[in-house]
């Protein structure tokens, strides 16, 4: 039996397998894989495919979040995949009704934590950029054509690696990107000024064959016009490039925070940028906005300390 109708057999019948095949994006598959295989764990089982999942039930979801530690989002992660296999036992009818919705009412968190990930300054994009612009082969056009794309509509990284050459349309000063996102919701990125030139610069290495724009370059320079990167390929070049620009601490989903925390400190409306993020709810996009962390420290500073330093040494 080849791999891939062993993987479509177990997605028939393992309701862990079917909640992940289901997944729409690579990166959350990973994600929650990882998820499935911690609580395989906590239930003294080696990995996520030698659970009997059909077995969940309100209780055992219960024990299973009392020995998870971390922030709300971590343990809400958590939740969401047992309630994502529950609801997948359900469909395969391993689970009954009453089972599930007793599962559903296990609560999750609601308190909060400062955001993750940080803002790109502008000197740290120019750093980026600069030492693609040093690396004369394929590679250093296109990926300074990725870093540009991504700095400047905040793309997600399936987005950018699943990007196709007739989803661009182009004139003169500007160009307008087709991307499917989640939940399979299409929508327009739009480019100009340096990240256009980016872009028409690569595609000039690149050329106009179809398949992806930002497609794999071989060692020997030959470029994969039909070969998809993946999201690790995207990692690599970024360490990469971090490595070369003297930089750290930089992911690519800190491209996507900067490009809405940078419209929503610029006053724009917080609908339009929800619209150009592909969020389905304004209240992702608020998780952005670093506008109220700024009043805070503007708040902060008008509380003065007196403090006379230490007398004679004491």
């Amino acid at each position: 039996m080849s791999q891939s109708i062993e993987a479509m057999h177990k997605a028939e019948t393992q309701p862990a397998a079917a909640y992940l095949a289901g997944l729409r994006s690579g990166v959350s598959r990973n994600s929650m894989q990882t998820e499935l295989n911690k609580i395989a764990r906590l239930m003294h089982t080696a990995d996520w495919q030698m659970v009997d999942w059909a077995s969940l039930n309100a209780a055992n979801v219960m024990a299973i979040m009392a020995q998870i530690e971390g922030a709300p989002s971590t343990r809400n992660k958590t939740l969401s995949a047992l309630k994502g296999v529950a609801k997948t036992a359900w469909r395969l009818g391993k689970l009954d009704s009453e089972t599930l919705a007793r599962i559903n009412d296990v609560k999750g968190d609601s308190g909060s934590r400062e955001l993750a990930g940080r803002q790109i300054e502008s000197w740290e994009v120019a750093a980026l950029m600069r030492a693609c612009a040093d690396d004369p082969t394929p590679s250093g056009a296109r990926d300074s054509a990725l870093f540009a794309v991504a700095q400047k509509t905040g793309a997600r990284r399936e987005e950018l690696t699943a990007l196709l050459m007739d989803s661009i349309k182009r004139d003169a000063d500007t160009a307008e990107l087709k991307v499917v996102g989640k939940r399979n919701k299409e929508r327009t990125l739009y480019l100009d000024n340096g990240a256009l030139l980016a872009l028409v610069d690569w595609l000039s290495v690149r050329g106009d064959a179809p398949g992806v724009v930002f497609c794999a370059i071989r060692q020997t320079g030959a470029i994969e016009h039909l070969h998809r990167m993946t999201t690790t390929a995207l990692h690599k070049i970024l360490q990469k490039r971090l490595t070369e620009a003297g930089l750290k601490s930089i992911t690519w989903h800190d491209f996507r925070r900067s490009f809405a925390g940078s419209l929503l400190d610029a006053g724009e409306d917080i609908a339009t940028v929800a619209s150009m993020m592909g969020h389905a709810s304004v209240n992702t996009t608020a998780r952005y906005d670093r506008r109220p962390a700024e009043a805070r420290r503007k708040a902060a500073r008008k509380i003065s300390t007196p403090y006379f330093g230490r007398q004679n040494g004491r």
